[in-house]
């Protein structure tokens, strides 16, 4: 074959197409990462199972093994037997240009030796943090280290801060929200495609072409859930899923940087090189400001419904039944009731009380004063009392539990009342079980604004017969 039929194979050999498909390995750092909203066994059962029933046959799990104990071994088993490759990704996973670089390099090694005996363990490592060096003393000093073990440089070309969405994601739920997990799956899905293609685009306008790329992900929850949703979201989009070991033969794996600017991958160092500006080389992916703006902007949290508590469940059901109360010390001309009498059911659902105030006189009920209902306002969070008498008066307030001096608890309500022709006034009411019966007061702001006693009775259940009376 003469020279010139040689240059034209290879020049079709390094041509694509816009229809031939793009290729991308994944690779997973910080493995066997310890228990987190998931357990580790959880997530590697989830995650194996997720890249299996996507027919992805080959994956990269680069161990910190300072997470590798009697316990965890078990999950870097996992990973061979489902085919995948271990890989280096030191032991303390500590920052390069922070460590001295003998102490770095023995870490390494201190790894390599846990790490040798895996059947599917191959001399790759990743660089904690992609940090491989801000000067030219460690940056080559960590060149001729690997070259002289036998390791390869385990290169990342697309970065994100895909741990960043989990540390969000966790603290969500540490704090109880309310997860939408299909929102969550788009924000992890859109963020680590768009990443991808801002890289590619950076590859195909400073190198040329699109390598064989090589995704950082980590081991966590989020990777457990969603990595399917991400493999089909990219081969819907013309991506072709390959093995790390494929990518690692691309040629810019022997293209070594002259830059120190390698934190963002080999694809942005490469293109730094070639006079990209830096500015032009990070990606959102990379901001954890933005990332937390966009977790914001797809709405993936919010507040959980508060539970109704149980002081507030023990008090509707004790109330449940027909109370009545002497009115002796009140009675006058204009109140001439002997007793009043309280009634109190269960609402719709079991969930809230309804009941109805009225009187005793001259041995006949008389007609309703009040109606009542409490409730759980879970928008609130609080227990809600609102009551409704003649006139168009309403009374609406809330009700919480006071501990007293001796440990018991009295409930305290403080309502607004109004009516179309009544301006609006507080009221309290504080209530208190005694051996004797329940004792409840009410009280209304005095011209300084202290709340003052109006009236004190002591209710009691009443049996069948007193409330026919």
């Amino acid at each position: 074959m003469n020279r010139f039929l040689m240059l034209l194979l290879l020049g079709l050999l390094w041509f694509q197409s816009p229809l031939a498909k793009k290729q991308i390995a994944l690779t997973f750092d910080d493995a066997p990462r310890p228990d987190t909203s998931l357990s580790g066994k959880e997530r590697t059962d989830k995650m194996l199972a997720a890249l299996k029933g996507v027919g992805v046959d080959q994956v990269m799990y680069f161990v910190s093994t300072k997470h590798v104990n009697e316990k965890t071994k078990r999950r870097l088993d996992e990973y061979q037997k489902a085919g995948h490759v271990i890989g280096n990704h030191s032991d303390q996973h500590t920052w390069l240009n922070k460590t001295d670089l003998k102490a770095y390099q023995e870490d390494l090694m201190k790894a390599d030796k846990i790490l040798r005996p895996y059947d599917n363990f191959k001399p790759y490592f990743r660089f904690p943090y992609l940090d491989e060096g801000r000067d030219e003393e460690k940056s080559q000093g960590m060149i001729d280290f690997l070259k002289k073990q036998g390791y390869q440089n385990g290169y990342v070309t697309v970065d994100n801060y895909d741990w960043y969405l989990d540390s969000l994601y966790q603290q969500a739920v540490k704090a109880n929200l309310a997860i939408d997990m299909e929102k969550l799956k788009a924000l992890y899905v859109d963020v680590l495609f768009e990443a991808i293609s801002f890289s590619d685009g950076i590859a195909m306008q400073y190198l040329g072409r699109s390598p064989k790329h090589v995704l950082l992900l980590h081991d966590n929850d989020l990777a457990a859930y969603f990595i399917d949703d991400l493999v089909l979201h990219l081969e819907a989009n013309g991506w072709e899923i390959i093995s790390p070991l494929d990518a690692f033969k691309d040629p810019i794996a022997q293209q070594e940087p002259k830059t120190l600017f390698k934190g963002q991958g080999r694809v942005a160092a490469l293109a730094r090189d070639a006079g990209a500006k830096r500015k032009d080389l990070v990606h959102v992916a990379e901001d954890e400001v933005k990332l937390k703006q966009l977790f914001d902007q797809y709405q993936v949290t919010s507040e959980k419904p508060t539970a109704m508590p149980a002081w507030f469940i023990e008090e509707m059901n004790s109330q449940i039944g027909t109370w009545k109360t002497s009115n002796a010390k009140y009675k006058s001309e204009k109140e001439p009731f002997t007793h009043y009498m309280l009634e109190w059911s269960w609402g719709i659902g079991k969930d809230n009380v309804t009941g109805r105030l009225f009187a005793m006189h001259d041995g006949k009920a008389t007609g309703d004063f009040w109606h009542f209902k409490q409730y759980w306002d879970a928008n609130k969070k609080q227990a809600r009392l609102l009551q409704m008498g003649h006139g168009g008066m309403v009374g609406d307030g809330f009700i919480q539990p006071l501990k007293m001096m001796n440990g018991t608890f009295q409930l305290e309500t403080i309502q607004t009342f109004a009516s179309p022709t009544v301006a609006a006034a507080l009221e309290r009411h504080m209530n208190v079980m005694t051996d004797e019966g329940l004792v409840t007061t009410s009280y209304r702001k005095d011209v300084k604004g202290e709340w003052e006693e109006q009236r004190s009775y002591l209710w009691k259940k009443a049996t069948v017969l007193e409330s026919e009376e």
